[in-house]
């Protein structure tokens, strides 16, 4: 069995990682995933959990995490639509598609870290996208076939679930809420992407395919 430490950026990632990427990893390659929410601090000046406002704040975690010998690695479970524009790579992103421009962030992420058992991994563009690509599983969860329908097309037309976009109003996040005012991020999501299924997932997001196919590759290393 090899151990990843997963740096979360909310409860919504936490819950993914426990109840849905966890198990499903483990069964498939004896990888346990650790979840663990990133450290923020309050306005009051007390230690909070979750929210991304500055790339300091990631990298004094991760230098932290990657300092135990406990984790065979460490990787990130943090949007990219948000990110901190101060964070590696966000200066200077090729003007090419969503996945190419992530996958610079990321790259840079992992030069700057300079790590080896680091694997930075950002969801095109939130964990949300996750759900529309579970969109039939939320509609039966929710009884609401008209919500699914409406999620399918809008994914469709953007040219897959990773490509639904990261404008402040049209990020899936936002679109869901509107859809659906009633919906939870941390009850309903996970329920439906977990009906879904990881192989099912992987196949409709591409970029999240390619961050499983490296975390079940450490199964392998001696």
């Amino acid at each position: 069995m090899r151990t990843v430490g997963v740096l979360c950026e909310g409860q919504t990632e936490e819950i993914m990682v426990k109840e849905f990427l966890g198990p499903a990893l483990y069964e498939m390659a004896g990888i346990w995933l650790e979840p663990t929410i990133l450290l923020t601090r309050t306005a009051a000046g007390g230690t909070g959990r979750g929210g991304v406002s500055k790339w300091s704040k990631i990298e004094k975690d991760l230098r932290h995490r990657l300092n135990s010998t406990h984790w065979a690695a460490v990787t990130t479970l943090l949007d990219y639509y948000g990110l901190p524009q101060d964070s590696p790579g966000m200066s200077d992103r090729p003007a090419g598609a969503p996945r190419q421009d992530v996958e610079h962030v990321e790259q840079r992420m992992a030069e700057h870290i300079g790590h080896p058992r680091f694997l930075p991994y950002l969801v095109l563009h939130e964990t949300e996208t996750w759900v529309f690509a579970a969109a039939e599983q939320l509609g039966e969860w929710l009884d609401d076939d008209a919500l699914a329908g409406e999620l399918k097309r809008q994914a469709d037309a953007e040219g897959g679930p990773e490509a639904v976009n990261n404008g402040p109003d049209t990020a899936p996040s936002k679109r869901l809420l509107r859809l659906c005012p009633r919906y939870i991020k941390t009850q309903d999501g996970p329920v439906a992407v977990g009906d879904l299924g990881l192989s099912a997932l992987r196949n409709a997001c591409p970029h999240f395919d390619a961050w499983i196919g490296k975390l079940v590759a450490l199964a392998h290393v001696r």
